[in-house]
C-alpha cells in the first residue's frame, strides 16, 4: 500500500503527514503513529515512504529501508539505525508532540 497526500486520500487508504521538521504523523486503519520524518540510513523523507498499513511498516523511498511503526526497528533494507516512533494517544495533540529523543522508546 502507498501512502496518498491527505487532500487525495481514499478511504482506508494509509496517510503521512509531515508534523514538525522532525517527524510525520502515519495515519492507518484508525491508528496515528508519530514517527522520525527522516530515515537513518540517509537521510530519506519518509513523508514520501510507502506504508503497508495491514502490517504496520513504512518504507524509505530512496534506498528501501522498512521499519516497523510499532517498534521503530529496521526490519529489511540498508543497515541503520531503528527510527523513533510513538503511537498517537485519542484526542492528543500532535501538532506539539512530545516525543523522547534517540532512537526508539
Amino acid at each position: 500500500m502507498t501512502a496518498v497526500p491527505v487532500g487525495r486520500r481514499r478511504d482506508g487508504e494509509p496517510t503521512v503527514r509531515q508534523v514538525t521538521e522532525d517527524l510525520v504523523l502515519v495515519e492507518t486503519g484508525g491508528r496515528k503513529v508519530l514517527a522520525a520524518a527522516v530515515c537513518p540510513h540517509r537521510g530519506g523523507r519518509l513523508t514520501y515512504g510507502r506504508v503497508d498499513g495491514d502490517r504496520l511498516r513504512i518504507t524509505c523511498p530512496l534506498h528501501h529501508t522498512t521499519f516497523d511503526l510499532t517498534s521503530g526497528e529496521r526490519l529489511s533494507g540498508a543497515a541503520c539505525a531503528a527510527i523513533r516512533v510513538v503511537d498517537v494517544l485519542p484526542g492528543q495533540d500532535v501538532t506539539a508532540p512530545d516525543l523522547p529523543s534517540g532512537g526508539a522508546p
